[in-house]
């Protein structure tokens, strides 16, 4: 018993229990934002491979996630360059990159010799480097929006 009547356990569990409930809602609000909530995530397991293809001395300007397949709508040179080196439900990682590029300093060149942006070409799974377009336009949009 306390000064006060109560037995002494009370006032600890309380504590105790305020604790509780407080690690509880921290790990829910976690555990629900453990994901980025795109369908591009998990490229970003892609981004070591797809720096050091370009030099890891470039400016990631994005990373987005294409089927093969889906990569010809919105690229078609590049999907015919590696159509034949993916197996059709494969999914790729397109990483672009800003910076000064040349052939002979990027893994697997595409396309020009010299230019301001690159492009890496990366499977998933996988991580393998398929081919680093060098070109004067990124094909593809990589930031996402938000309508807010």
């Amino acid at each position: 018993m306390t000064r006060s009547g109560a037995p002494w356990w009370r006032p600890v569990g309380a504590w105790v229990g305020g604790l509780a409930l407080a690690a509880a809602a921290f790990a829910g609000c976690s555990s629900a934002r453990v994901g980025l909530g795109t369908a591009d995530e998990s490229c970003y397991l892609a981004l070591p491979t797809a720096a050091k293809a370009v030099g890891g001395h470039a400016h990631l300007e994005g990373i987005r996630k294409y089927s093969i397949g889906g990569l010809k709508g919105v690229a078609p040179r590049l999907y015919d360059a590696l159509a034949d080196q993916v197996p059709k439900g494969q999914a790729v990682c397109i990483a672009g990159y800003t910076g000064d590029f040349a052939a002979s300093a990027v893994t697997k060149p595409l396309g020009r010799s010299t230019g301001k942006l690159a492009v890496v070409v990366v499977t998933r799974p996988g991580n393998k480097v398929l081919g680093t377009l060098i070109l004067s336009k990124i094909p593809v949009r990589f930031q996402h929006t938000h309508p807010f």
